[in-house]
């Protein structure tokens, strides 16, 4: 058979699947983001994943739980991307339909305090004291290196790394919370 019948043929197939999957996985994918800008996004992103591989589509023992797995990994994908996008994460907790009480903004708040601190608390010594000075006593970095008897360029690069892996370190922990939040709402 020539390249271009496996190609038409391939085409049919992916086009079956296409027919047959779209809209289940699409709801699917809607439930996790309660987006349905994003849903449609991530349900052509996947589509367009299925087609770049799929040679692999028949090695798959159960093709439906093949794509809903894929769909799933990728939804996961987005969210946390969507943890350390700000624009992405607003517009995803302004879809999802809470209602908000000060009681819960007070514990959210009190978890991210906690989380904070627990950063911080992994900092170096020296890290941990430049990013105490300049964040909870509000000096600059001329007045830390100074106290500290550092220079400025050095006081500098201590807050940056800081700041850096603080902020990793409650990325890497909004996106568990946003996560879970998301699989048991």
């Amino acid at each position: 058979m020539s390249a271009v019948g496996v190609q038409h043929i391939d085409l049919d197939i992916f086009n079956g699947l296409f027919d047959k999957y779209k809209n289940r996985l699409y709801g699917y994918i809607l439930s996790l983001t309660h987006s349905e800008y994003y849903a449609e996004e991530i349900t052509q992103e996947l589509f367009i994943k299925i087609w770049m591989s799929r040679d692999l589509l028949a090695k798959a023992e159960n093709l439906e739980y093949y794509l809903f797995t894929m769909a799933r990994n990728r939804t996961i994908s987005f969210l946390r991307n969507a943890a350390a996008d700000v624009k992405i994460l607003q517009h995803l907790q302004a879809q999802m339909k809470t209602d908000r009480n000060p009681a819960e903004d007070r514990l959210a708040k009190q978890e991210y305090d906690k989380l904070l601190l627990q950063a911080v608390g992994q900092l170096s010594p020296k890290r941990k004291e430049v990013y105490q000075l300049s964040r909870d006593k509000g000096l600059t970095l001329d007045e830390i290196a100074a106290e500290m008897g550092i220079s400025r360029n050095t006081a500098k690069n201590h807050l940056i790394a800081a700041l850096q892996f603080i902020r990793t370190f409650l990325t890497d922990h909004r996106v568990e919370m946003l996560l879970l939040f998301v699989l048991y709402a």
